[in-house]
């Protein structure tokens, strides 16, 4: 099995999902370099107007590059980060230098919260709180969760498996196949 996330998995494990967390994680950091951006412009307009140079226009400049450099490391970090699902456990994996994989078994889950914003209605994310009895868990706030719905009802499914509730065979559920399930409510959702 091949792809981020696969070098992590025990011999008896199957990848049910393994999602990136969703784009507008990327909104704040984005817009922040991009207000700077064009506030550094317009201070050197301001300060030089003409086409002479200015050791302050240099110190704007370094302080461009510093911004953008910023951004681009939160938008690799962005990349970088998953959350993988499988039959029995649900792990997150971060870090750019130091990589941290994060884990809890889903049969530790006892209970599970799962909102969704105004924000995170119109453009489709959500996030889900995994807890367990009386423990502090390194994996219990999963923010700006791609297809929530999906993700909660899939996580749901293999908790309830994994504690044995469902008659049966207990069969991991495959990958998304639900069409693009959207609750809004009263919202529009903004699809990008």
């Amino acid at each position: 099995m091949m792809g981020p996330g696969a070098r992590y998995l025990a011999e008896s494990e199957s990848l049910v999902l393994n999602v990136r967390r969703h784009w507008s994680l990327l909104l704040r950091p984005g817009s922040q370099a991009l207000g700077l951006l064009i506030l550094l412009s317009l201070l050197g307009l301001v300060t030089s107007p003409g086409d002479g140079s200015t050791p302050l226009d240099t110190l704007a400049g370094l302080v461009a590059v510093v911004i953008v450099a910023r951004f681009l490391w939160k938008a690799w970090e962005w990349w970088a980060e998953r959350i993988v699902v499988t039959n029995h456990r649900i792990f997150e994996i971060s870090g750019l230098l130091t990589r941290k994989v994060a884990s809890m078994p889903l049969t530790k889950v006892t209970d599970m919260t799962y909102r969704r914003s105004v924000g995170g209605r119109l453009l489709g994310y959500g996030e889900l709180v995994v807890e367990s009895a009386g423990q502090d868990q390194a994996l219990g706030h999963i923010y700006h969760l791609p297809r929530p719905d999906d993700f909660y009802r899939t996580v749901t499914s293999l908790v309830t498996a994994a504690e044995g509730a469902l008659p049966g065979p207990t069969k991991a559920p495959g990958p998304w196949t639900a069409s693009d399930d959207v609750d809004t409510g009263p919202l529009p959702r903004v699809i990008l």
